[in-house]
């Protein structure tokens, strides 16, 4: 009976141990100060299911999707959210107004009653579907920012690629989540945020959120010579990193927060 007792405990002091050391959401202001002094906290949150939008991206104009909104609405919520489990869950109203303020990006919000970003996402689903619809009208037809959606090439040369990646590369490796518009084949764009690259022996291997699939961390490969990346239903495309000045806002507002 040891004998078999033995591989049972092992195991549970790695999940034990696995769990100790994954990111989780922040549960109060120290914390959530606490938690962004590294470098690595937001992407190490990110892999995480608790971070992620519950549901993929759906709906939109023309029944299009709201990808670029989904993966930007993501992306703010891992920078500026607060989880306060114990108190009180917000109404409907109250609800939309914390997605909204989600939305602008220009402050740290608490979330009442909730003890991550996928709970809170899951019940107020519906709510949040209706503010990316709103956005992308806003900026699709306010802004016209479907344009600079169709301003790039589903394949570039080879050099332009490989410029390309070492450029994110550095961006990423300095902690950030990259936000990037993939253009694809025609006039169609899509969008995903890039949390996490690693060097190999030829390139560098990209961990990626697409709204398409939300709670999966979907992993791409470059190697030197590739003039795109390529998806069995997407085709040929090429990413356009594009919002830093959005993702310089976050960081900011986070700076000044936990500097106050």
């Amino acid at each position: 009976m040891d004998f078999l007792r033995l591989p049972l405990a092992s195991l549970a002091l790695i999940l034990l141990s696995t769990q100790a050391f994954a990111a989780t959401s922040s549960k109060s202001a120290d914390e959530f100060c606490s938690d962004r002094k590294g470098r690595s906290y937001i992407r190490e949150y990110l892999e995480e299911d608790e971070s992620r939008m519950s549901f993929r991206n759906h709906g939109g104009l023309i029944n299009g999707g709201v990808c670029w909104w989904h993966s930007r609405f993501q992306r703010n919520a891992a920078y500026l959210t607060v989880y306060r489990p114990e108190q009180r869950r917000p109404t409907k109203r109250q609800a939309e107004r914390l997605i909204k303020k989600i939305r602008k990006g220009r402050e740290v919000i608490t979330i009442p009653g909730f003890s991550s970003f996928s709970e809170f996402s899951r019940a107020f689903s519906s709510e949040i579907q209706d503010q990316l619809e709103k956005w992308q009208k806003f900026d699709g037809i306010i802004m016209q920012q479907w344009v600079v959606g169709l301003a790039g090439r589903s394949e570039v040369s080879a050099e332009s690629m490989k410029d390309k990646m070492d450029e994110l590369y550095e961006q990423v490796s300095q902690g950030d989540i990259v936000y990037q518009k993939l253009q694809i084949k025609g006039i169609t764009a899509h969008a995903w945020l890039v949390i996490d690259m690693t060097k190999t022996s030829n390139g560098y291997e990209l961990n990626v959120i697409d709204s398409n699939s939300p709670l999966t961390t979907t992993v791409y490969n470059y190697e030197e010579g590739d003039t795109s990346f390529h998806h069995y239903y997407y085709g040929d495309f090429v990413p356009y990193t594009g919002k830093d000045s959005e993702l310089d806002r976050l960081k900011s507002t986070v700076k000044k927060y936990c500097r106050n």
